[in-house]
């Protein structure tokens, strides 16, 4: 008991500062319009792909319905993108202001044959396939992708191709500009057309960026019970290239037999090899507080998306009720008043998640700089909550609410409307699958068409429990290429929880916290706190014991040599 007293005085005690949070300088911004035709009209995964394309020129985007459309919209607009994502009649009024409009007109997809104004030829609505593509006058370099779809356009005099398709060795104008005005013949902007369109967007924006090609490396699913000879062998690998790098860790353990729950106060060992890896070059991202519902295994389930219903988290995993639809309800007021209910549910729930999983580690020493969502699953309201506790996110992004496996990554990094001033760092080469002889090839070959868009991301993950050779396979191919890898600590990001504030900039890590509040609020984090201080303690002890042998021992000895002396000095005399 007294043991625990003299802990509790100890938190009284304890304090921690911050230094200032570096503001990131303002970017040019151009007023962007995007007009869209979704069935539903709302803003859906099709606009939601384009919005993370174009948030990498301008975060000053806004979303409106073709058949909402007032004139008055294009008012101070710079750029306008109609994005056709289904054949129909546009409005009158619509296509006399586009028209009339003098800014940057860009069309993708569907009826581009109704904006005479702006081009010569007509695209056929028959569809055609390809399966290569490459920019103007980098043939050479194309790229073999999975079969893709293009409207067919005659080529003439008065258009510059910028990008082509081609199937059947025949090539297709992919995207083209005349007097001002683009068109991009594809159906939709998805991975991959989205490589060439994204580097496109550098004309349509006359925008300046240099050419580079920042990068990352992400060791994934980090938990208590990782293998930690083969993580820190693993780590050891990007040290000694000098590549800084990200460790994607979850702070619990469960084991989907028993329940059981496993924190790093249960392996120090391993918490002491991430520790390492910290002051070393690694940068912490929270991959979720357990990356597990209802009884999966952490690792392999998911914590933010319900996968077995395909919604998001608007219930306990053991509750195995139906989600209600609105044809369940007598009135609309009453089925909103239900969803109402749902998303409060998910908000607490992420709330918790997230608050739990950035003071657990802190408490260990460890403080993550960014997040990443298990399996990049996570709702529209999901990336809100998230955006209220991290300013970087990585990976790809989950597009619908209907469907998880609706997800692509942008070329580059960007910063969506929908992730709420979150930037995204977007993971776009795979990763080693373990069972695929040819991983390391195919990510390098992936990393070199990345590197077609002048500023495009190169970034994969690897799971340490296959060891060092393989991760060392995929850095000696990508060695000689001009790849600035990403230390987060140089990033401005910002991590804040109820109990914590976590900032970086320019390679320095300021950690405020709540030190009595963090260790009181957890069982898990007291006890490790009350071990480590009577760790200390007794170590202490032991210190002080064995200085006062030794110095015993050195007293005893000179005395018996004196006494000796004084016995020789009466013999004598």
């Amino acid at each position: 008991m007294k043991k625990y007293l003299i802990v509790l005085c100890a938190l009284l005690m304890v304090f921690a500062s911050t230094g200032p949070v570096s503001a990131e300088p303002a970017a040019e911004d151009k007023k962007t319009l995007v007009v869209y035709s979704s069935v539903n009209h709302q803003v859906d995964e099709d606009e939601r792909k384009l919005d993370m394309l174009l948030s990498h020129f301008t975060k000053n985007i806004d979303f409106v319905h073709v058949s909402e459309f007032q004139p008055g919209d294009t008012k101070d607009t710079t750029h306008i993108f109609y994005y056709g994502s289904r054949n129909e009649q546009l409005p009158d009024s619509f296509l006399a202001s586009m028209n009339s409009y003098e800014g940057t007109l860009t069309v993708i997809g569907h009826n581009q044959n109704q904006f005479k104004d702006h081009f010569s030829f007509e695209a056929s609505p028959k569809l055609s396939n390809f399966n290569f593509m490459y920019l103007d006058g980098e043939k050479e370099e194309k790229i073999k992708i999975p079969l893709q779809s293009v409207f067919t356009v005659p080529v003439n005099e008065e258009i510059e191709v910028l990008a082509w398709a081609e199937g059947g060795k025949k090539a297709k104008p992919l995207v083209m500009e005349e007097n001002g005005a683009y068109y991009a013949a594809s159906p939709d902007v998805i991975s991959p057309v989205s490589t060439l369109f994204g580097d496109v967007l550098h004309d349509i924006y006359q925008s300046s960026h240099e050419e580079s090609h920042p990068g990352y490396i992400r060791l994934e699913d980090i938990h208590p019970l990782v293998d930690p000879e083969k993580l820190k062998e693993t780590g050891e690998v990007l040290i000694e290239n000098d590549i800084p790098f990200m460790m994607a860790v979850i702070p619990v353990y469960t084991d989907p037999e028993t329940g059981r729950r496993s924190h790093f106060s249960d392996y120090p060992e391993t918490l002491e090899v991430i520790q390492y890896l910290q002051e070393n070059g690694g940068s912490v991202v929270l991959h979720g507080y357990t990356h597990q519902y209802r009884a999966s295994e952490t690792g392999e389930g998911f914590e933010f998306w319900d996968v077995e219903n395909n919604t998001p988290i608007y219930k306990e995993g053991r509750d195995p009720s139906p989600i209600k639809r609105p044809d369940d309800f007598h009135t609309r007021d009453a089925y909103q008043d239900y969803m109402a209910e749902l998303k409060d549910f998910e908000r607490d729930y992420t709330e918790t998640k997230l608050n739990k999983g950035i003071q657990e580690l802190t408490g260990f020493g460890l403080y993550p700089l960014a997040f990443e969502p298990p399996h990049y699953t996570m709702s529209q309201h999901g990336y809100e909550i998230a955006s209220e506790f991290f300013s970087t996110y990585v990976g790809q992004m989950q597009l619908s609410d209907e469907n998880w496996q609706v997800m692509d990554s942008a070329p580059y990094s960007t910063s969506p409307s929908f992730t709420h001033g979150m930037t995204v760092l977007p993971e776009t080469l795979g990763y080693v699958e373990p069972d695929n002889k040819q991983a390391a090839e195919e990510i390098i070959q992936k990393a070199e068409q990345q590197m077609m868009v002048r500023d495009g991301m190169v970034s994969f993950f690897y799971h340490p429990y296959l060891g060092a050779e393989r991760l060392s396979e995929v850095i000696d191919g990508l060695k000689d290429r001009p790849i600035e890898w990403i230390d987060l600590k140089e990033e401005n990001t910002k991590v804040q929880s109820d109990e914590v504030t976590i900032t970086a900039a320019d390679g320095n890590v300021n950690v405020d916290k709540n030190t009595f509040q963090l260790f009181t609020d957890s069982k898990t984090l007291f006890h490790y706190f009350v071990q480590n201080t009577a760790d200390k303690v007794t170590w202490t002890m032991v210190g002080v014991s064995s200085l006062s042998v030794l110095l015993f021992c050195f007293y005893t000895f000179v005395s018996y040599r004196r006494l000796t002396q004084n016995e020789r000095s009466d013999q004598v005399g």
